[in-house]
C-alpha cells in the first residue's frame, strides 16, 4: 500500500526549474532516500506537506490528493524534520516537546522518544545549552511526537556528529518495523545507500532509482580488451579484442617465443602479444589526461555508469567501469566494498557498524570520508583483515 505517491510533479519559479518532472512512491514501512541538492530537497519536502504550491502533477497523501486536504489531515499524518528549522531556545527539552504535543492535540509519552534520539538526560536542559547534533536530534523527536504515518528528513547527517549518525541509523529501521515510512533527501550518495536500498538520484541527467538489486551483476565482465599489433616480417598482425586476464591464460609467457618463431615459419600469420600491465590510472579532465598512481586514489565511486576517482581533494570522472578498475587493482589493495564503492583499503581507518545489516568503512582522508560496506561484503573484509 502506497502512503505518499509523487506523480509527474514539477515545480517552476519563472523560467528556473525547481523541480522536475518527478515520480515515486514511500509504501507503509518504507523508507526512501533521494540523493539531491539541497534546493530540490527542500522544494520536495515543502509540497508534500502543501505549504507550496507545484506547477504540474500531483501528490497523494494516503489515498489523499494533497492539494485538496485540509492541513490538519496533514499535520496528523506527517513528521517533517527540516534542515534549516528553528527551535525554542527559551524552553527546556522537555517544555518544548510538550508544547508540540499540545499543538497536535495528543499526550506524548517522552520518555522513549527521548531514549530513541540520545536526550534522556537533556530533557530539563535549555535548548540553548544543546550542541548543534543535540538540537538536530530534537527536532527529529518533534517531528515523531505525535506518532506520525510519514516522517520526511532533510539531510538529517549533515554537519552532526559521529553519535548523531549513529542513532539515526539505527533509529530509521526501527520506524520502518514498526509500520511507519520515512522520505530522506540528502545530498551525499552513501548516507542514502547506508539507510536503505530504496534510492533514487538527481542530477543534470534527470530522475531515476538507482538499482541496488545486486552487489555485482553476475554476466558484468571487465570489457578491458587491448588492441595490440605486432610487427612481424615487415607487416602489422593484428590480435582480436581480448581482455587482458583472458590473454594471460590462453597465452603463457614461456610459450611466446615458441610462437613468434612459429608465426614466422608460416609467413606473416597472426600472433599474440603479451599485454603491459597498466600502472596508472587514468582520468580525463577537460582536453587533459591525467595518469594517477593507484597509491594516489583513496576511493572510487560510481554514478549513473561512470567511475569517479576521489584523489585527494578532487573527483576526477575516469574512462574505465567499476569491473574492469577493480580487476586491475586487487593488487594494489582496492576492494569492492559496494555495487558502487571500490576503496583503497590502505586509507581504511574505521570499520563503522550502525546496524546489524548497516556497516560503513571511514578513510583517513581530510574529509574523513564515509563509504558503505556492504553486509555482504562485511564478511569478505574480515577474512582480508584477519580478523
Amino acid at each position: 500500500m502506497s502512503l505518499l505517491q509523487v506523480k509527474q510533479v514539477r515545480k517552476n519559479a519563472g523560467s528556473n526549474v525547481l523541480i522536475p518532472y518527478i515520480n515515486f512512491e514511500v509504501k507503509q514501512g518504507q523508507c526512501v532516500a533521494i540523493q539531491c541538492n539541497h534546493e530540490l530537497g527542500n522544494q520536495l519536502l515543502e509540497t508534500i506537506v502543501g505549504r507550496i504550491s507545484i506547477s504540474d502533477g500531483e501528490i497523494f497523501l494516503d489515498g489523499i490528493h494533497v492539494n485538496m486536504a485540509s492541513q490538519e489531515i496533514v499535520r496528523k499524518s506527517v513528521g517533517v524534520q527540516l534542515l534549516n528549522e528553528g527551535v525554542y531556545e527559551r524552553l527546556k527539552v522537555g517544555e518544548f516537546l510538550r508544547f508540540y504535543a499540545m499543538l497536535h492535540e495528543v499526550k506524548a509519552d517522552l520518555h522513549p522518544l527521548l531514549r530513541r534520539l540520545g536526550l534522556s538526560e537533556k530533557e530539563n536542559t535549555l535548548i540553548s545549552k544543546l550542541s548543534l547534533s543535540e538540537k538536530r536530534r530534537l527536532l527529529i523527536a518533534k517531528a515523531l511526537v505525535h506518532e506520525p504515518k510519514l516522517l520526511l528528513l532533510e539531510d538529517p547527517e549533515q554537519n552532526v556528529d559521529l553519535e548523531t549518525s549513529y542513532i539515526l541509523r539505527n533509529l530509521i529501521p526501527l520506524l520502518v518495523e514498526e509500520g511507519k515510512s520515512v522520505l530522506i533527501t540528502t545530498m551525499v550518495l552513501e548516507q542514502a545507500i547506508s539507510v536503505t536500498s530504496e534510492v533514487y538520484l538527481y542530477s543534470h541527467s534527470g530522475f531515476k532509482k538507482l538499482d541496488t538489486s545486486s552487489e555485482v551483476p553476475e554476466t558484468e565482465t571487465p570489457e578491458d580488451g587491448l588492441n595490440v599489433t605486432a610487427i612481424v616480417d615487415g607487416d602489422a598482425a593484428r590480435t582480436d579484442n581480448m581482455p587482458i586476464d583472458q590473454a594471460n591464460r590462453e597465452r603463457p609467457v614461456d610459450n611466446y617465443v615458441e610462437e613468434i618463431n612459429a608465426a614466422r615459419d608460416e609467413d606473416k600469420s597472426e600472433i599474440f602479444v603479451q599485454p603491459v600491465r597498466l600502472e596508472k590510472i587514468p582520468a580525463k579532465v577537460g582536453d587533459k589526461l591525467i595518469l594517477f598512481d593507484p597509491t594516489e586514489v583513496d576511493y572510487i565511486e560510481s554514478q549513473e555508469g561512470v567511475a569517479n576517482l576521489h584523489v585527494l581533494q578532487g573527483t576526477y570522472p575516469c574512462s574505465f567501469s567499476l569491473t574492469v578498475l577493480e580487476e586491475k587493482l586487487k593488487p594494489y589493495g582496492f576492494f569492492r566494498c559496494h555495487r558502487s564503492y571500490l576503496v583503497n583499503l590502505q586509507k581504511v581507518r574505521e570499520v563503522i557498524t550502525w546496524t546489524r545489516n548497516s556497516f560503513s568503512l571511514i578513510l583517513e582522508d581530510a574529509e574523513k570520508s564515509s563509504i558503505p560496506l556492504s553486509k555482504g561484503k562485511y564478511d569478505e573484509l574480515k577474512q582480508i583483515l584477519g580478523i
